[in-house]
């Protein structure tokens, strides 16, 4: 490969994960934007059937795929940087194979059991009606566990390579396709052929599957112009590939710990999708009240907190080849660079955008799902901002762990940390009710964090100071703009909830002020000059510059 083809596979770390996570963040906007239409098209009713079968088929994905999505890109990052490209071409083989069998096989396990599956999760005060609802909702995502696990090869597979730019295009496409397909077919289905509404719910399930098959396209155009380079390598490589049996053992003993990590991770869904229900009926809630609120916390509210997750997802995507290859290279200055400049970047921006969710959470909400439970979701949200700040770190910290071949260690915290979740999660629901499961989560999520950091620090030296000390900062500067905002209603300037399209117009105001007064302040105390070693025009420049890309 010739030093210009390798100049295109490399790019600087937070440049990269920024990348990956802006691609994130639009797939998530696009997500985000279409759950107010579905609400309409489905009602908040039937939307309890798509959040139910969500949460299940994100669990079973993670467990389908095996943690190979991880270890097919740390791999790759391992072996390109060694410039064997014969391996990494049989990599990139043996992922396709593993996952596409590993995809069909979960599938026909999850339409199988959709039955009994359905009768576990809506209790047994649900109709006949209510089970083959959910029922056919399980059958039609089972089809998107076959598709999404071959998607997943084709991103790892250039994720390894850093090539993070298509990462997150095909994040993009997967959910404007899918936004597109869901709304245009469930509105045909109510409005045109008249069906009942809950045929929106079967639409948005079927429109994951659409989705995949996009990105999918996406990526086998994107192959012909772009791998061509790494086959012409491998061709004139003179040394032979890695056997493939021991390529197997390597992305096993990767894979499996990402999958049982993957599993303890989502054992705060897990734990509310099989109990929550459950619990607050035998406290003595109305059973449709429970229902939709675990509809509001596990959907809607989690629509809204996945916003700063997106950092989450696209620095633990970002972090592995970067770390895989200091480690390769025992380059443990730049390894520790790495993970300081990972937190503070996460927290520089995660911080105000969950202060914004927990001190706006009553407008944003209503612009988004309208008055229905309203003075419920107002407190689920600001619930809900707390935990998404720990679950934006907590993933960042278990693929570093994974990463830095602190595997058991971390299946051992993620298990305390499942731990801490089952056994807070009953006492703390009967002690403050349906908020209790927001609680128990964030437990979770703070001693996972703990764990990790506090371990990483001793085997790798990692100071953590000057981050605390400038995460202190920024919640000073995030106490500013609140200060700000009470200013702002006291000269009269309240966000209306008269209609959404004024409150809108009020959010968009209030944001606007609070981002750049919190910009000013941070800037005035040197947080994003030392974060991005830039001077102040030059961390506006950088800001511009990726707005406009």
């Amino acid at each position: 490969m010739t030093s210009d083809e390798k100049k295109k596979v490399k790019s600087s770390f937070i440049a990269g994960s920024l990348t990956s996570s802006a691609g994130v963040f639009l797939s998530k906007l696009v997500g985000l934007l279409y759950v107010s239409p579905l609400h309409s098209l489905a009602t908040l009713n039937n939307m309890d059937y798509y959040s139910a079968a969500y949460n299940y088929y994100s669990v079973l994905l993670q467990i389908c795929s095996a943690g190979l999505p991880y270890a097919v890109a740390a791999i790759i990052a391992k072996y390109a940087s060694k410039d064997d490209w014969k391996t990494v071409m049989l990599v990139r083989r043996l992922s396709i194979g593993i996952l596409s069998a590993f995809g069909f096989a979960m599938a026909v396990i999850f339409a199988a059991v959709s039955g009994p599956l359905s009768s576990s999760v809506l209790g047994p005060e649900a109709t006949a009606a209510d089970l083959q609802k959910q029922k056919i909702t399980f059958i039609i995502l089972s089809l998107a566990l076959f598709l999404v696990p071959i998607l997943y090869s084709y991103r790892s597979f250039y994720q390894g390579l850093k090539d993070l730019k298509s990462y997150a295009d095909s994040q993009v496409i997967e959910q404007f396709v899918r936004v597109g397909f869901l709304l245009g077919m469930g509105w045909v289905c109510i409005y045109i052929f008249g069906l009942d509404r809950v045929w929106a719910v079967y639409m948005a399930a079927l429109g994951t599957s659409i989705g995949a098959l996009g990105a999918l396209f996406y990526y086998l155009r994107y192959d012909r112009r772009h791998i061509g380079p790494i086959r012409r390598a491998a061709r004139n490589q003179t040394t032979r590939p890695v056997d493939h049996k021991v390529l197997m053992k390597e992305l096993f003993a990767f894979g499996v710990p990402y999958l049982i990590t993957a599993i303890f991770g989502n054992s705060q869904v897990l734990v509310n999708t099989q109990f929550f229900v459950s619990t607050m009926t035998s406290m003595g809630m109305d059973y449709q009240l429970a229902r939709n609120l675990y509809t509001i916390i596990q959907l809607n509210c989690d629509k809204l907190t996945s916003i700063p997750q997106v950092l989450g997802i696209g620095f633990s995507s970002g972090i592995v080849p970067y770390m895989t290859i200091s480690l390769e290279q025992r380059n443990f200055k730049e390894l520790r660079k790495n993970i300081r400049a990972c937190l503070d970047t996460v927290l520089y921006i995660g911080i105000p955008v969950c202060w914004a969710l927990f001190t706006l959470a009553r407008p944003i909400y209503f612009v988004l799902y309208g008055a229905d439970r309203l003075d419920y979701a107002e407190v689920c949200m600001q619930w809900e901002a707390l935990l998404a700040l720990c679950t934006t770190i907590t993933p960042i910290c278990t693929s570093m762990m994974l990463t830095l071949h602190l595997r058991k260690e971390s299946i051992f915290y993620l298990g305390v940390g499942f731990a801490v979740k089952c056994a807070t999660f009953y006492p703390l629901m009967r002690a403050t009710g349906y908020t209790g499961a927001i609680t128990s989560s964030i437990l979770c999520s703070v001693a996972i964090i703990y764990l990790s950091l506090a371990k990483i620090h001793n085997r790798y030296q990692v100071s953590y100071r000057a981050t605390v000390f400038r995460a202190v900062k920024m919640l000073l500067a995030c106490f500013a703009v609140s200060g700000a905002f009470a200013l702002m209603r006291l000269a009269g300037f309240d966000i209306s909830l008269s209609s959404r399209p004024m409150a809108l117009l009020g959010l968009a105001v209030y944001a606007a002020v609070g981002g750049l007064l919190y910009l000013y302040l941070t800037m005035q105390m040197k947080i994003p000059q030392a974060i991005f070693h830039v001077s102040g025009k030059g961390v506006l420049r950088r800001i511009f510059r990726q707005g406009r890309a």
